[in-house]
């Protein structure tokens, strides 16, 4: 009985890790809602970091990928006003929640997959991800798609919990793997900068 039991634990607690899991990949319902709201609590502090630690001067139109309820591409708003934003999400609810949110018609949300967008190339001087490449199916599709839409000499960058990165991408925890992964698209890792908790990859479009 009481190995019929830990296992029925055990079985609950898998599913509520994948379910958790598939929520953070692409938030729905009330749970989705939910999520969005404690991640803008818990992730907000790292937008902000690694905002800061970039100078939005050298950027006119960005494109932020994986908005969630839009909190990134507000602060991106807010830090400078005169900017062209796109936020963009897997989940039809998030950007719904989005426009809820931040209704400034500054910022435009689009419901979008990273491995199809639908913009016309050369279109971003930067490209934002916070806390989401870890998440993509096909990070060599999505590297493509985001250098066919930056602009020549444009920039992206990547942003997340260093714990994220060693458990979902460990091949590339290594700043130098990354460096090499990321020249094979033409990128150059131009700065990596690290907190006790966050890794940020800074990246250039390098033809």
């Amino acid at each position: 009985m009481f190995i019929l039991g830990l296992v029925i634990v055990m079985l609950v607690l898998i599913f509520l890790f994948w379910f958790l899991l598939s929520q953070s990949k692409k938030p729905t319902g009330l749970i989705g809602i939910l999520m969005m709201r404690l991640w803008n609590g818990v992730y907000l502090p790292l937008v902000e970091w690694a905002i800061n630690n970039v100078n939005l001067n050298d950027y006119s139109a960005i494109l932020d990928i994986g908005v969630g309820n839009g909190a990134s591409s507000a602060y991106l708003l807010q830090r400078k006003n005169s900017l062209s934003i796109t936020g963009i999400d897997l989940s039809e609810a998030a950007i719904s929640q989005a426009y809820k949110k931040y209704p400034d018609n500054k910022i435009n949300f689009e419901s979008m997959d990273v491995h199809h967008l639908t913009f016309t190339a050369e279109t971003f001087d930067l490209v934002t991800a916070f806390q989401t490449h870890f998440h993509w199916s096909d990070l060599d599709r999505a590297l493509r798609e985001i250098y066919r839409v930056l602009k020549p000499n444009g920039v992206v960058i990547f942003a997340c919990e260093t714990a994220k990165i060693n458990y979902f991408l460990p091949k590339l925890k290594n700043s130098a793997d990354f460096q090499r992964y990321l020249s094979t698209f033409d990128f150059s890792l131009i700065n990596q900068q690290t907190t006790s908790q966050w890794t940020m990859y800074t990246c250039k479009k390098i033809k």
